[in-house]
């Protein structure tokens, strides 16, 4: 095909000049002029390649040989990249690079990379949100982080610092007023579960009582590999079958693809079993029953309330005053104890006379302070 050269196309009055093959035509008004011709469009008018279009259908922009399906690349800006892994490990991703730093999404576990850390910034360009290389999170502070506090929350005078929500509404909160850290609408509790993993209806403040066997859980650990050769370790909860133990190596597919994982004991040595409380005076009482956790983890775990603030649950009929001392009743509720001595059987205190709720067989619900 032949090309032609012009500086200019003057057409004389009257006349129409007419470029192009039968059906295909460009019409020129008379008296008008083309010269010094550019275009907004993909043409052979720029000095060097802008885009790139291969075989494979992948776009560079300002990359001759695109890896992905959409690759931009600028001098002295960070580059995009949008596109397929050619492996396929990556549905997709959002790939920003220069020299030193990557950022990556990934579709492909959710994840978002960072090469050597990352910073959220205010519209003055403070930092307000600080991940650096060993994983730390700094939240309103500019310094750096050292992993020996992964989390640093810092304000500049009194107040809250977390603020606990449920459904919009506040429950709780860290606070610091002058040296004093106060921990607010507190009440401390620990896992439990009963000895047969069993999940039976328990009312709220039921007297529970330790046990000699403690709470075990194990997880399945392996290692993930992805594209870029960077390695994750997993840990997937795991409830040991009847010919299962501690070290045994088995396949575990996760998310489509089979591992040999590794079942491993968690290093716990504080959370023992408990049951509802039949001994009258117990000198055990591990508290009592707040809620179960509700995580699909194949344990049926259970919280139990043992300092700080809580209801207990009374034995129907019984007077209570405010500041009486309270001893397990045998049977799962709280009689008043007949002295004001503390004692190995005392595990909580009366605060207010309020009935919470009265259950069905009688028995009632008090706010109390716990002891356990």
């Amino acid at each position: 095909m032949s090309k032609l050269e012009v500086d200019a196309i003057e057409p004389q009055s009257g006349t129409t000049l007419t470029i192009g093959a039968s059906g295909d035509s460009v019409n020129i008004a008379s008296g008008a002029t083309i010269t010094d011709f550019t275009s907004t469009g993909i043409d052979d008018n720029a000095t060097s390649t802008a885009i790139t279009i291969d075989s494979s259908e992948n776009v560079g922009i300002g990359e001759s040989s695109p890896g992905t399906k959409l690759e931009v690349v600028g001098t002295g800006v960070n580059g995009i990249e949008l596109g397929q892994q050619s492996d396929g490990t990556d549905s997709s991703r959002l790939f920003f690079t220069n020299s030193t730093n990557v950022c990556a999404i990934r579709s492909s576990g959710g994840s978002i990379k960072f090469s050597t850390g990352a910073t959220i910034n205010s519209s003055s360009g403070d930092d307000r949100v600080i991940i650096d290389s060993s994983g730390a999170v700094g939240i309103g502070t500019s310094t750096a982080i050292s992993a020996t506090n992964p989390v640093t929350i810092n304000r500049s005078g009194n107040g809250t610092l977390i603020l606990f929500q449920r459904g919009g509404g506040s429950e709780g909160s860290i606070s610091v007023n002058l040296n004093t850290v106060s921990y607010n609408s507190f009440t401390g509790s620990h896992w439990s579960r009963f000895t047969d993993n069993s999940k039976p209806t328990i009312l709220k403040g039921t007297v529970l009582e330790s046990l000699d066997e403690m709470c075990d859980w194990y997880n399945l650990e392996f290692d993930i590999t992805d594209e870029e050769g960077n390695i994750t370790s997993k840990k997937i909860p795991h409830v040991l079958t009847d010919t299962q133990s501690n070290g045994d190596v088995i396949t575990y597919n996760y998310e489509g693809t089979d591992y040999q994982a590794t079942i491993v004991k968690e290093d716990d040595i504080k959370h023992m079993k408990s049951k509802v409380s039949d001994t009258v005076d117990a000198k055990n009482v591990y508290g009592v029953f707040f809620a179960y956790d509700e995580g699909d983890e194949g344990y049926n775990d259970f919280y139990v309330a043992s300092v700080g603030s809580f209801v207990v649950r009374i034995k129907a009929n019984e007077t209570i005053a405010k500041g009486d001392l309270l001893q397990s009743n045998g049977d799962g509720t709280a009689k008043v104890q007949t002295d004001d001595n503390v004692k190995s059987s005392s595990f909580a205190k009366v605060l207010s006379t309020t009935v919470i709720e009265t259950y069905d067989d009688g028995s009632f619900i008090v706010p109390c302070s716990l002891m356990c």
